[in-house]
C-alpha cells in the first residue's frame, strides 16, 4: 500500500534556510545542502512524505526551536536521529524510540556514520513544533563547535498520515 502525502503548509526554520519536501525513497537526498542519499528505508515508511532539513543546522541547541511546520490531518512524525550522538536531545525523549533504523549510502558500522534510529510521535492535525539538534552540553565544548559538529548529523524528519 503506498503511503499518503501529507499536504504541510507554513514551515519556518530558526535557521532561515528553506527545508524541502520529497517522498521518502531508496537512493533519495536526506538534507538539502549534502549529497547523502537513502540506502535503507523500512517498508513502512517507504513512500512517507520526507522533510529534507538542512545539515548544517545540527549546532541549533536542543532548547532552541528549529522547526515549525502545519499539516491538514494527523500524522505521525519520525525523526530520524543518528546513532552518533551519544545522548539524544531531551525533547526526544518524548518521542518512542523505535525498534527500526534508517541508513545512507556511506553508512560505516564501525563508527555508526550514516545510522540513524527512527522516534516517533502521533500529533494532531495543526502546527508542530521541532527543536533543536544539539545537546546543550555538545554546544558548551570548545571542539564541537569549532569543528562545527564534524561528524555528527543533522535529524530528518518524516511524516506519516494517520487516517
Amino acid at each position: 500500500m503506498k503511503a499518503r502525502k501529507v499536504k504541510i503548509s507554513d514551515i519556518h526554520t530558526a535557521s532561515g534556510k528553506v527545508y524541502g519536501i520529497n517522498e521518502l525513497i531508496l537512493k533519495g537526498k536526506q538534507y538539502m545542502d549534502r549529497d547523502y542519499t537513502f540506502g535503507y528505508i523500512p517498508d513502512e515508511l517507504q513512500g512517507c512524505t520526507h522533510i529534507l532539513t538542512c545539515g548544517d543546522d545540527k549546532l541549533i541547541d536542543e532548547k532552541d526551536l528549529c522547526l515549525t511546520f502545519s499539516v491538514d490531518t494527523p500524522v505521525e512524525v519520525n525523526i530520524l536521529f543518528a546513532d552518533k550522538f551519544p545522548i539524544i536531545p531531551k525533547w526526544l525523549n518524548d518521542f518512542e524510540r523505535m525498534r527500526l533504523n534508517v541508513t545512507r549510502n556511506d553508512s560505516d558500522p564501525g563508527n555508526l556514520k550514516g545510522y540513524f534510529s527512527i522516534y516517533r510521535k502521533k500529533f494532531s492535525k495543526g502546527t508542530i513544533q521541532l527543536f533543536g539538534c544539539s545537546l546543550s552540553y555538545f554546544l558548551e565544548q570548545d571542539w564541537f563547535v569549532e569543528s562545527l559538529g564534524y561528524t555528527y548529523c543533522m535529524y530528518t524528519v518524516v511524516l506519516k498520515d494517520c487516517n
